[in-house]
C-alpha cells in the first residue's frame, strides 16, 4: 500500500469539527478549551479544558494548540477524523508497511 492509498483511506472518515478557544476566567487568568460539534447537531460541546490558568492569552492559545495536536496525533495533515473500522484498517496497513 503506497502513501497515496494510505492518504485516500484516511480521508474516508468524516472530518471532526473541532474548535480551540481561550477564555478569561478572571483578569489575567486564561484557559484554553477544545470544543467539538456533534454530527447531528450544530451545537459545540466541551471536549477538554486546561487544568491550569495561564497569565497571557497567547500562552494559553499555544498550550491549547499543543493539546489539539496531541489529540489529532501523527496524521495532522489529514485533520482529525471520526473513528471507524476504516481507520482500524488503516492502522493495520501502516503497521504492515513499517514491518
Amino acid at each position: 500500500m503506497n502513501h497515496s492509498t494510505l492518504a485516500s483511506a484516511q480521508l474516508i472518515d468524516p472530518l471532526r469539527s473541532l474548535a480551540l478557544t481561550v477564555e478569561e476566567s478572571a483578569p489575567g487568568e486564561f484557559r484554553w478549551r477544545l470544543l467539538e460539534r456533534g454530527l447531528r447537531t450544530q451545537a459545540f460541546e466541551s471536549l477538554a479544558v486546561s487544568d491550569i490558568t495561564f497569565p497571557a492569552y497567547d500562552t494559553a492559545l499555544a498550550a491549547g494548540y499543543g493539546e489539539l495536536q496531541r489529540l489529532v496525533g501523527p496524521d495532522l495533515q489529514y485533520g482529525p477524523r471520526a473513528e471507524s473500522r476504516a481507520q482500524a484498517a488503516l492502522f493495520d496497513a501502516k503497521q504492515a508497511l513499517a514491518a
